[in-house]
């Protein structure tokens, strides 16, 4: 058993190659423009193979990528040159010496944090690192979307001889969604890795945003300027420190 992002790095970018980020970067663009008129300095937390640090870092902006994979960081370091710089760090744990003013964690990342206790813990290392004027934006994944597109789906890939089978179970009771990646190359096994993640309510996230000092200024769906509805696969968060 390996750790989740291990053996996946080297297949993750086509495995996801049918999402559009170019439109996706286009809208954190805008969204943080709407509450940031003069954006400086970005954090991505969670950064994964660095496909918006690369286009964050063409428009000139000066942005941080923090993953806890080295092996997800190693393909990132192809992307990281101008203002892109990528680190090592756990989002659980982690303590910057700069103020950043947008911070973001995208794809559903903090579902990958299964209780509130360790999204607590996340969301007093994300206040560390900003000022009062700084904006966090979040995704969640919801039921709808693991019930809908990924309970009971086995999707297999092939990429530069890596076969990759990517199975998805959802225990509704513990509300957890466990993916079981299996990697065989020539038809021989060369690990599995496991991800599970926890699927939270708006109520508990933004429960838990007020309690740890937080101040949510809107909450959109699916990378719109919209609010959730019963069929949102991804609710956004937009948050400020509270005063």
């Amino acid at each position: 058993m390996r750790e989740p992002y291990t053996a996946l790095a080297a297949a993750y970018d086509h495995m996801l190659r049918h999402v559009d980020y170019d439109q996706w970067y286009r809208y954190l663009r805008a969204l943080i423009f709407q509450y940031m008129p003069d954006p400086m300095l970005i954090l991505e937390l969670g950064c994964g193979t660095g496909r918006f640090g690369a286009k964050f870092s063409r428009d000139d902006f000066e942005i941080y990528g923090m993953d806890r994979s080295i092996e997800m960081l190693r393909v990132a370091r192809a992307r990281a040159y101008r203002g892109f710089r990528i680190f090592c760090g756990d989002m659980r744990s982690f303590a910057l010496a700069k103020r950043f003013d947008f911070i973001f964690s995208v794809h559903d990342t903090m579902n990958y944090f299964l209780t509130l206790a360790q999204l607590a813990r996340v969301l007093r290392c994300v206040k560390g690192a900003m000022h009062d004027r700084s904006v966090f934006m979040f995704d969640i994944t919801t039921e709808h979307n693991i019930l809908r597109f990924f309970d009971g789906r086995v999707t297999r890939y092939t990429v530069r001889g890596l076969e990759v089978e990517w199975s998805n179970a959802y225990n509704k009771k513990k509300r957890h969604i466990v993916s079981t990646l299996e990697f065989r190359r020539g038809g021989e096994p060369l690990g599995i890795e496991t991800h599970t993640q926890r699927i939270y309510t708006v109520k508990e996230i933004t429960a838990l945003l007020k309690k740890e000092g937080f101040r949510v200024l809107d909450v959109y769906g699916d990378y719109t300027f919209s609010p959730p509805c019963a069929d949102t696969v991804m609710i956004n968060f937009v948050t400020r420190r509270a005063r």
